[in-house]
């Protein structure tokens, strides 16, 4: 099943020089649209639109989480085959 999610991503200092995005669609094979994005020295986030297959968007999503990154799940939509 084909997932949608809007999620915020709220990143330490340590990792505003990651290419963990980057990471996430190639590991993951997702679609990822940046929506909405604030950086400085100090911290980030960004509002993205992940879309793929739902085991994969779950697996994406705690990945990077794993790695540091606040997750916020801000919607969800599935699309029925």
């Amino acid at each position: 099943m084909i997932v949608e999610h809007k999620v915020q991503l709220s990143y330490p200092q340590h990792l505003l020089d990651k290419p963990l995005i980057y990471e996430l669609i190639r590991q993951f094979d997702l679609l990822v649209n940046i929506l909405e994005a604030r950086v400085s020295a100090e911290a980030g986030w960004l509002v993205v639109g992940i879309r793929g297959e739902q085991e994969r968007v779950q697996q994406g999503l705690a990945w990077i989480a794993g790695q540091g990154v606040q997750v916020e799940v801000l919607s969800e939509h599935k699309e029925e085959p």
